[in-house]
């Protein structure tokens, strides 16, 4: 895991913008130290036009593997963030085929397999990685990001288009000279919508980020393009499926093989362990692999009863015979680093999980460098609370059909029933069910009348983005709404930055791409059991793991803002809507303050208001023209 940044610019060195940024070079490198504090270099190449840098958190190959690392003649460069996990079985294929390596790292196999394949190199990758691959040969700068989104990578095209400047995170391209901004309202507006802002966009009009799945090159021939290499396309083999019980072997073993593969690594690995069924999953994965190893594991616990998972994650770290640690997370605690961290995500980020997730990752840092988690489990088997209201919600749309569904389960749960798709999984609004137009009035009333087109426009992506995803044969929607996006654009962000500020590599055995198409081709049946998801994955764990574990409630991991937000946090919410800053030209405070007299009054509108103390503090530096 590491930190990344670089710019590519055309014309000779006196023409383009990238040979005179050695200053700006510096201040990304600093920027970026937390996600590699083990060594740092920056180099310059084709006379100036290129520019490579890299911070290194040294995982593998810790004496060898110092990027930028080049092919044998030094006309191909990379710098990766990230872990190629299956590098081992590419590397032997390459010496095979006459490639000679100077390193045991993972990121030099990129170099060689790019040689051989070009960008259809991504097709052999089974990893989480960001990275770029300079061909001096053909004059041309090579992006890409995985398949799920683990790790990110934010641009911002020069000059119309015939350069640009890329980075891990967007403090780094804050420094450049001449950076567009500008905010980008409709960003704001989707942030507003659903707690984050979806790839492409960021909330600055002249920086964009690659979307999971997606490479993007830049060189004199063709100029800029980007493209989706990878998209979770789910779709049925035809093939007869196999027997529940095979299927749970199956499940059992795939999980067993990625785990088995993110385990390679020459520093200390852990374990995230909630007490729910997909760390334990893993944590039990880790002890059957390695018997006799030391197993660190690591959980959060609340003074809230109802969200404290402590006491399960001790059962299971008990039977495992892990050294476990509980980090206790305090309303102290969350003031602490309330500012730090917002400031840190650097993008407007609406999930307060963030705060208790950074709390634990920093605590485990004390003892490893790798930790393994459960994230992906929900998304490959279906262990969403809104996709088991899916499944029955296509239930009786086969019996009765969709309008007279759509009736029935407004009369069984009213108007404020909340579905799926991929604005269910977001907003927790279901296109289907609640009008889209009454919705988009709501976020765009937040907008001064000037922006409210903009904010529109905004919305109207989300829209069209979810419509997508409906027309799919279910359970593919529900499946594919939640892989493209709640997961690499909310799930993955929150890990990545609150890991990576602790200089703390998370891996995630779970998003694994054969694992997810195996699962979520099986009969939908079998996910589905005792009113909740993820059937088959709570068959599959092992014999010794108690029913009070095995079949527990999906629970979010979340502080308890609610009453927070009425108590620690009061003043700082009244401040904000008191003082907007430069989002006074922007935003209309009133319906909120209206939002948070019902909050206060006992209402729970906690996301939505937080959104807002979020925004607050990451459009200080931003204009509006």
């Amino acid at each position: 895991m590491c930190g990344i940044y670089g710019a590519f610019g055309e014309g000779s060195a006196e023409q383009n913008r990238v040979s005179s940024e050695k200053a700006w070079a510096d201040k990304a490198g600093r920027l970026l130290r937390h996600r590699g504090p083990d060594g740092s270099a920056c180099l310059t190449r084709m006379g100036g036009r290129c520019l490579l840098g890299h911070t290194r958190l040294a995982i593998i190959d810790l004496e060898g593997g110092a990027q930028p690392i080049s092919n044998e003649d030094e006309t191909i460069w990379v710098i990766l963030n990230g872990e190629i996990y299956n590098y081992i079985e590419i590397r032997e294929r390459l010496i095979a085929q006459g490639h000679r390596f100077r390193t045991q790292s993972d990121t030099e196999v990129l170099v060689h397999l790019y040689e051989e394949k070009g960008p259809a190199l991504l097709d052999d990758l089974d990893g989480m990685f960001a990275f770029a691959i300079l061909d001096e040969k053909k004059e041309r700068l090579f992006l890409a990001r995985d398949r799920f989104g683990e790790k990110p990578l934010y641009y911002a095209p020069l000059d119309e288009g015939t350069g640009l400047v890329f980075a891990s995170e967007m403090k780094a391209l804050f420094p450049f000279p001449g950076l567009d901004k500008r905010l980008d309202v409709s960003a704001i507006a989707q942030f507003l919508a659903v707690g984050y802002v979806p790839a492409p966009r960021t909330h600055l009009q002249g920086v964009r980020k690659l979307m999971a799945g997606q490479a993007l090159s830049l060189d004199t021939s063709a100029g800029l393009r980007t493209w989706r290499y990878w998209q979770p396309r789910i779709e049925a083999s035809g093939a007869e499926p196999p027997s529940r019980d095979a299927a749970v072997e199956c499940v059992r073993a795939r999980v067993l093989q990625s785990v088995r593969l993110r385990l390679r690594s020459d520093v200390p690995i852990g374990a995230f362990l909630s007490g729910g069924v997909d760390s334990t999953f893993i944590a039990a994965a880790i002890r059957e692999l390695q018997p006799a190893a030391k197993l660190s594991t690591f959980c959060a616990s609340f003074d809230d009863q109802l969200l404290d998972e402590a006491p399960y994650a001790r059962l299971v770290a008990e039977h495992l015979g892990t050294d476990h640690h509980e980090v206790h997370f305090s309303s102290a605690d969350f003031l602490a680093i309330f500012d730090e961290l917002i400031d840190h995500y650097d993008e407007p980020f609406g999930d307060a999980s963030m705060f208790p997730t950074f709390a634990v990752c920093r605590a485990a840092r004390q003892v490893c460098k790798v930790m393994l988690s459960g994230d992906g489990g929900d998304e490959c088997f279906g262990g969403y609370t809104e996709m088991f209201g899916y499944h029955r919600w296509h239930g009786v749309r086969r019996t009765v059909g969709a309008n007279a569904a759509a009736r029935r389960l407004r009369q069984l749960w009213g108007e404020g029933w909340r579905g799926v798709g991929l604005l269910g999984f977001l907003s927790k609004n279901d296109l289907e069910l609640l009008h889209p137009a009454a919705r988009r009035n709501a976020i765009t009333s937040y907008f001064l009348a000037e922006h409210q087109s903009e904010a529109e426009r905004g919305l109207r992506e989300l829209e069209v983005r979810a419509i997508e995803h409906a027309r799919l044969p279910y359970p593919l929607s529900s499946f594919e709404a939640t892989a493209s996006s709640y997961l690499p654009e909310q799930i993955m962000v929150k890990v990545d930055r609150a890991s990576m500020r602790a200089s703390l590599e998370c891996r995630a055995p779970f998003l694994d791409p054969g694992l997810m198409n195996f699962a979520t081709s099986l009969p939908i049946e079998y996910h589905f059991a005792r009113g909740m998801g993820k059937a088959i994955l709570r068959d599959a764990l092992p014999s010794w793991v108690p029913p009070e574990i095995r079949w527990r409630q999906k629970r979010g991991f979340t502080p308890p803002l609610c009453n927070w937000l009425r108590c620690e946090l009061k003043g700082e919410m009244e401040r904000t809507l008191d003082d907007l800053g430069e989002l006074r030209h922007l935003l209309n405070p009133s319906p909120t303050r209206e939002l948070f007299r019902q909050h206060v009054a006992g209402c729970d509108h906690s996301n939505g208001l937080f959104r807002w103390l979020v925004l607050s503090r990451r459009c200080h530096d931003a204009v509006l023209k």
